[in-house]
């Protein structure tokens, strides 16, 4: 899913709304950015054409809807992040998100859980670029090397 910055702030607009016209995201977002009607526009095309909105028009407006949810877009960036990344660094890449975020109780009970279900894999085979020849990463890098890269 390639979805710019200022596109998701879009997004998460929309989100929140569950469909919404040109001037109710332009309100929704006013407070964080100061961007034109025109910008908004142009952003809401892009999303059209990448086809997570769609639109309806009610009466002289357009109204646009998403066309997955906010926790389907997470799951696809999440995929979209370990894609970019060599296999044998997930457990460095995942760490350093968790170390990241500010976690509640019941989140850190959530990914306890999720790590308590998951069976390990027999092996991970590094999947860097170059296939040719044998694997030249540095796969015990510092967490905050590998990030810093991402």
């Amino acid at each position: 899913m390639n979805i710019s910055d200022s596109e998701m702030v879009i997004m998460r607009a929309i989100w929140t709304l569950e469909s919404a016209s040109v001037d109710q995201i332009s309100c929704k977002i006013a407070a964080s950015n100061d961007w034109s009607v025109a910008t908004i526009k142009t952003l809401l095309g892009r999303l059209v054409k990448k086809e997570v909105l769609t639109t309806t028009k009610s009466g002289r407006k357009f109204i646009y809807t998403p066309t997955l949810s906010e926790c389907q877009a997470v799951n696809l960036m999440g995929q979209d992040l370990l894609d970019k990344v060599c296999a044998k660094k997930y457990a460095n890449v995942i760490t350093n998100l968790i170390d990241a975020a500010d976690l509640t109780k019941e989140s850190l009970q959530e990914i306890t859980d999720a790590l308590a279900q998951k069976i390990p894999a027999c092996h991970v085979s590094c999947d860097c670029l170059d296939k040719s020849s044998e694997c030249t990463c540095d796969h015990t890098r510092a967490t905050e090397k590998v990030m810093e890269t991402i």
